[in-house]
C-alpha cells in the first residue's frame, strides 16, 4: 500500500489572487474586448475577490470579469457553474489561452513584477523544502506546472516539475486516482468545497479544506469535509507518513 499527499497551490500555498486579478483584467479587457484598462475600482477588486471562491481553472477568472461586467448576480457555486454553461465550450476555451498568454508574456516581458503578485503563504516555502524529497507528496493544480515551478524557483523551491500535476480535462479526482491502485490512500489539501465534495466520493482521498484559503464562510460550517487551519499543514503531512 502506497499512501499520497496531493496539495493544491492556489489558496493553499500560493496567496496568488493578485496576479489572477491582473492576468484575468488584461485577458478579459484589452485581448478580448480590445479596451485598454484605464483604472479599477476598488469595489471591482472587492467583488473579484468575493467570486475567487468558485473558480476551478484558469478560464474562470477571465469569467469572473465577464460577470461583473454585465453586472450578473452570482450567489452559489450553483449560479458560477450555470454562467460556465451559458458562456459554452468555446467561449472558456478562448478565455483560458487568453489568461495563459497574458501570464506567459508577463514572464517573458516583466518577470519579477509576475512573480511579486504570486507570494507564498507564511510558511509554505520552508514546509515545501521539507517535502523537497519526498516523491509521494504532489501539487495538484490547474495553474501550468511551468508557472509554479517559477514562483516556487523564486522562494529557491526545487520543486520538481514531475510531481506538480495538471489535470488539463480530467478533474483532480481523476488524477489522484490514476496514480492509486488498491488500498493506496492519499490525503488532498484544497480550498474548494466542490472539489473536495467530489474527491470525497473516490476510492481512500481524505480530503481538507484550507481555512486560510480562498473559502465562503458557510463553508466552514459545513460537516463533510474536516477544515484544516495553517499552522495543521505540516503535522499532518507528518502524521499521514507516520513521521
Amino acid at each position: 500500500m502506497k499512501r499520497y499527499f496531493f496539495l493544491d497551490f492556489d489558496g493553499v500555498l500560493c496567496d496568488s489572487i493578485p496576479e489572477c486579478f491582473v492576468s484575468s483584467s488584461r485577458a478579459y479587457y484589452e485581448l478580448h474586448l480590445g479596451e485598454t484598462i484605464r483604472s479599477v475600482s476598488l469595489r471591482d477588486k472587492a467583488l473579484f475577490y468575493s467570486l475567487r471562491p468558485f473558480i476551478r481553472t484558469g478560464e474562470d477568472f477571465v469569467l469572473i470579469q465577464d460577470i461583473m461586467r454585465r453586472k450578473a448576480a452570482i450567489g452559489s457555486q450553483e449560479d458560477f457553474d450555470r454562467e460556465i454553461e451559458l458562456a459554452g465550450e468555446e467561449t472558456m476555451t478562448r478565455y483560458r489561452r487568453l489568461i495563459y498568454q497574458v501570464r506567459e508574456d508577463f514572464l517573458k516581458n516583466d518577470k519579477e513584477f509576475w512573480l511579486d503578485l504570486n507570494p507564498l503563504f507564511p510558511g509554505m516555502a520552508k514546509l515545501l523544502a521539507r517535502e523537497l524529497n519526498n516523491k509521494n507528496v504532489f501539487i495538484l493544480s490547474t495553474k501550468k506546472p511551468p508557472f509554479i515551478r517559477e514562483i516556487l524557483m523564486k522562494s529557491g523551491i526545487d520543486w520538481s516539475i514531475e510531481r506538480i500535476l495538471d489535470p488539463m480535462e480530467k478533474t483532480k479526482k481523476e488524477v489522484m486516482e490514476s496514480l492509486m491502485d488498491g488500498n493506496d490512500e492519499a490525503a488532498f489539501v484544497d480550498d474548494q468545497l466542490d472539489t473536495l465534495l467530489i474527491a470525497a466520493g473516490g476510492k481512500n482521498i481524505r480530503g481538507r479544506l484550507a481555512t486560510w484559503g480562498y473559502v465562503k464562510e458557510p463553508w466552514l460550517k459545513q460537516k463533510t469535509i474536516p477544515l484544516l487551519r495553517m499552522d495543521q499543514l505540516g503535522g499532518l503531512i507528518r502524521e499521514f507518513f507516520g513521521e
